[in-house]
């Protein structure tokens, strides 16, 4: 093998040795963004110049009807009103494609945690103290207990991608699981 080829070779092997880079999004991430939040180049702090996507409503489009899908499964269409009450438009990157750009994710603990359905699409921007209302179609499962009777439950957080820089990222999601009352017998 000739100098150069065994160089060559030396490079790659030690290329392929490095860890990976950080990708765009984990160099964006809370750890970047110094203390009061980010700065321009001129050291202004941005801390009251973002937007801020709070949820203010989660609601049934059809209170207490599910449609049956499965033993203790039943399908319910979930309206979820999403605030900016931040001083600026909270805009969708506009590299991200449409079924990329969603606003708000929802879910059931008990059905397939960790799975989130999304409501994805328009708008692009939600203008300050504008509200934005968000219906998404999820399978949730039954549970009964004296307390409650037949209920299910359901979770929604804005910006679940976190694509959306804003002066308080923490206030996206509403701490506790949201209980709606099933009026439709348990599913069988």
């Amino acid at each position: 093998m000739t100098r150069s080829g065994t160089l060559l070779t030396v490079i790659v092997v030690a290329a392929l040795a490095l860890p990976p880079s950080a990708s765009l999004a984990q160099q964006r991430g809370r750890q970047q963004i110094p203390p009061g939040g980010p700065t321009f180049p001129s050291g202004r702090v941005l801390r009251d110049l973002l937007p801020d996507l709070v949820i203010i409503a989660i609601q049934t489009t059809t209170p207490g009807i599910l449609k049956c899908v499965g033993p203790v499964r039943g399908q319910v269409t979930i309206r979820v009103s999403v605030k900016n009450q931040g001083t600026l438009a909270a805009v969708m990157p506009p590299t991200m494609p449409t079924l990329g750009r969603y606003w708000v994710g929802v879910w059931d603990p008990n059905t397939f945690p960790g799975v989130m359905a999304i409501a994805a699409g328009a708008p692009s921007q939600l203008s300050p103290l504008e509200v934005k209302l968000f219906d998404v179609s999820l399978i949730v499962r039954q549970s009964f207990t004296a307390a409650h009777g037949l209920h299910y439950l359901v979770a929604a957080k804005a910006d679940p991608a976190n694509l959306i820089l804003e002066s308080n990222e923490d206030n996206n999601s509403q701490p506790s699981f949201h209980l709606f009352e099933s009026k439709t017998p348990l599913c069988q």
